[in-house]
């Protein structure tokens, strides 16, 4: 295992920060954000991404008007297949690395090292370089400073591990969808008694390795049945079925809320703001500056193929379709929430976060979104507890209930949305334009020039 510790004192000896990204996922945010604040960057992909980021290239200089894209191109962006044909001192701000496979990533630790890199991590690193469901490459092997949260990388794989993000939603006592338990055998699943509620089946695909199936059913022998007929078309195996999750649908809409905890800012006095915190809310300071440091930054909401065409059509139609609808993350869009909705989505994110520092201390680092479903239900406790002044005393209390359906514990994947354009809470801020990519730049830029650079890497 690679210790903070280690990476903490190669991140010290640091002068001219690198950030490097893998390609893909929200890498052109990240590219973005670096490029706002002054670093180079590096992306490293593959032949069959490479497309992506020849034709968006991230290029300039800070706060820098672009008229002649080739002309900036030429001179700041260079391309190589070989991370040791970079060199430190030469010109350019873009580098584009092109490898057979991302794992190859892995033989140049140390020319990566020496360029003064500092690891932005999405989803596609930890699926590409995790090694298995454990993260166990990236945890042992990986030897490039994390600007975000080594360890917690594996508690997306739910059900292949023991503390996934549920067991983590679990301890910090916030609402996450209730799951059904189930025998497997060769021709599907079988539930011990009937369960009259709306499910998904969450699995891994047979045939993709690294996609997951979700199959809607609306109780458990239509479950049973439409796993059946999956199974004979090869979509979902013996093997994959028994890691699945059965789960109750959460009936609402679906919110992705992008965070950026800042260890720096954790540390910082807030004036009346962190003493009024810590009075209300009942918590000593170190706590409260740690809620404080948790800064929200935007929403977005996810599109899925095919599942949001079958939506569309008319009703007729959709109920002479006898194929499976898939559910592959297809496109995000920008969202805002009824603001008084935000006090809850606060709560349940700090909930989160102090459960990962005290289980898995230093805890979430950096950029993670919180993924939700936002119910309407009844609540237990008083009406004024939820911020509603118009309940009778005695009277039953109903509130919004953001319901966690999913952790990402790095950069989040809807945030290339506010690219360019900036995060609406985060713009709100800091009074000028904040994607949750600028976002990382900045802290990497507050730390370097704080010499703070160990605080912010795992």
């Amino acid at each position: 295992m690679i210790e903070r510790e280690e990476m903490q004192e190669v991140a010290r000896r640091y002068k001219e920060p690198v950030v490097l990204i893998l390609g893909s996922h929200s890498a052109l945010d990240a590219a973005s954000g670096a490029r706002n604040y002054g670093f180079r960057r590096i992306i490293y992909t593959t032949k069959g991404r490479a497309i992506i980021y020849l034709q968006n290239p991230i290029v300039g200089k800070t706060d820098e008007e672009i008229d002649d894209l080739p002309e900036h191109t030429k001179e700041d962006m260079v391309c190589v297949y070989d991370p040791r044909e970079l060199k430190k001192k030469e010109d350019w701000k873009t580098a584009l690395i092109v490898f057979d496979k991302y794992p190859d990533v892995y033989k140049y630790m140390d020319e990566l090292i020496d360029l003064e890199c500092l690891q932005v991590p999405n989803r596609a690193f930890s699926v590409y370089l995790g090694g298995d469901e454990h993260c166990s490459k990236i945890e042992r092997e990986f030897s490039i400073p994390i600007v975000g949260s080594r360890r917690l990388l594996k508690i997306e794989n739910r059900g292949e591990i023991e503390r996934d993000y549920y067991w983590f939603a679990k301890k910090a006592g916030i609402p996450y969808p209730k799951s059904y338990r189930f025998d497997v055998h060769k021709d599907g699943i079988r539930f011990k008694e009937y369960i009259g509620e709306t499910m998904i089946l969450k699995c891994e695909h047979a045939k993709r390795e690294l996609e997951r199936a979700f199959i809607f059913a609306a109780d458990s022998n239509d479950l049973e049945e439409k796993v059946r007929a999956e199974m004979e078309l090869g979509n979902l195996s013996e093997d994959g079925l028994k890691k699945a999750r059965v789960e109750q649908i959460v009936l609402g809409p679906h919110a992705n809320f992008n965070f950026f905890l800042s260890p720096i800012n954790a540390e910082e006095e807030w004036g009346d703001v962190d003493d009024f915190y810590a009075e209300l809310y009942n918590m000593n300071l170190n706590r409260a500056r740690f809620c404080l440091a948790n800064e929200f930054l935007s929403i977005d909401e996810r599109r899925e193929t095919i599942l949001d065409g079958l939506k569309r059509l008319p009703i007729d139609v959709q109920q002479k379709i006898k194929k499976v609808p898939s559910f592959e993350v297809t496109c995000h869009l920008a969202m805002s929430l009824r603001e008084s909705l935000l006090k809850d989505v606060h709560k349940v994110a700090n909930a989160f976060l102090l459960a990962t520092k005290e289980y898995e201390p230093p805890g979430i680092v950096g950029a993670w979104c919180l993924q939700t479903l936002i119910t309407w239900g009844k609540v237990p406790g008083k009406a004024i507890e939820f911020g509603l002044y118009d309940v009778p005393m005695g009277k039953d209390v109903y509130a919004h209930i953001p319901v966690t359906q999913d952790v990402a514990t790095r950069h989040g994947g809807g945030t290339n949305v506010h690219m360019g354009v900036g995060s609406q809470y985060a713009n709100a801020k800091y009074n000028r334009r904040m994607s949750t990519g600028d976002r990382i730049a900045l802290e990497i830029k507050r730390a370097l020039n704080s010499k703070k650079l160990d605080k912010i890497v795992t």
